[in-house]
């Protein structure tokens, strides 16, 4: 047994007796070694059955009124789709680090990783075997299918961006098909503007508001985009005294995987004061995010639609996101 809580045990396999009729062979030599992907042993149609029941699941749990519109979209690339990977090196030894420790299992690929990543593998072993100490080195595949390498910086220091491009693209067009036409739009813990870049044609003021927000408005983004490197609530404080409430508003909340915490209430009052009356919640960890959702009704607030995006084939993780409607405001 690895952890006990009152209401339920985690434990680990020690051994297979006998296999589930529906159990695969996993793809990958490393499965059940690294530290990376979980679910390689699951057909991929259980994969996302399995993601969606839980969604609900902690749904219900939380007593969150579940909305009778619901959009899926499970992957259709399911294997080769990350366009980022972390590696970790020593000498000529190149991989991952095993589950729950930094003991390094070496591969010589990666089945989850982009082809090109898995291309530029051996320069990028060669190119660690300069380096006198362990390392940590992040491979991208860019956009325009530059492949770069940072080595020894902390986790994205290269700037965010998911790593299921086709799955990040249906995130992006489901918020923007779903959010009402605005004057502001407040894109809180928004990163580089991720989920509200699309949108800058179709509105007149967005703010994308995090401790990793650019310091300056990189080139071609419009000019009433802009970009607030803050943490969120002092941000939003500053804002009561400064702006006109007068104003239609929105709000984009992506926090952390841990959800908004302590901090809901404040961040909530806050936007409330701002004029906000409609509100897309995004999150990666199923009970965080429905704890919020219920926090969220708790102020008046009512959901009216959600979404599932698996942006982690081959892992339990998945995207959830819902439109949360304040007063009167009518569903479209």
């Amino acid at each position: 047994m690895l952890e006990q809580d009152k209401r339920y045990a985690q434990g680990e396999v020690l051994q297979i007796i006998r296999s589930s009729p529906v159990r695969q062979a996993p793809r990958c030599p490393a499965f059940g070694v690294c530290g990376g992907c979980d679910w390689q042993h699951l057909p991929y149609s259980l994969q996302w059955e399995t993601k969606s029941k839980g969604v609900f699941h902690a749904l219900q749990r939380t007593q969150v009124e579940i909305p009778s519109s619901f959009d899926a979209f499970p992957a259709e690339q399911i294997w080769e789709y990350r366009n980022r990977i972390q590696l970790r090196g020593e000498g000529k030894q190149l991989g991952f680090f095993k589950s729950g420790s930094r003991d390094l299992v070496p591969v010589n690929r990666c089945d989850i990783a982009r082809t090109e990543l898995n291309q530029a593998w051996e320069l990028t072993r060669s190119e660690g075997l300069c380096l006198t100490r362990p390392y940590k080195v992040e491979v991208e595949v860019k956009p325009n299918g530059e492949v770069t390498r940072v080595w020894n910086s902390r986790h994205s220091s290269g700037g965010f961006r998911q790593v299921h491009d086709e799955q990040n693209g249906k995130l992006r067009a489901w918020i923007e098909q779903v959010l009402s036409p605005v004057e502001v739009l407040y894109d809180l813990y928004g990163g580089s503007g991720n989920l509200s870049l699309p949108l800058a044609g179709k509105l007149q003021e967005i703010h994308c508001v995090d401790l990793g927000s650019p310091r300056e408005r990189p080139a071609g983004v419009a000019p009433h985009f802009y970009f607030h490197r803050s943490a969120v609530l002092p941000w939003l404080f500053k804002q009561r005294s400064l702006r006109p409430l007068k104003k239609t508003a929105a709000a984009i909340v992506d926090p952390p995987r841990e959800g908004l915490g302590k901090e809901l209430n404040s961040i909530a009052a806050q936007i409330e004061s701002l004029g906000v009356t409609e509100l897309i919640s995004v999150g990666c960890d199923p009970d965080a995010w429905a704890g919020d959702l219920s926090r969220w009704q708790k102020r008046g607030w009512r959901l009216d639609r959600i979404a599932l995006v698996d942006l982690f084939p081959q892992t339990h993780h998945v995207e959830s996101m819902g439109r949360l409607l304040r007063g009167d405001r009518d569903s479209q």
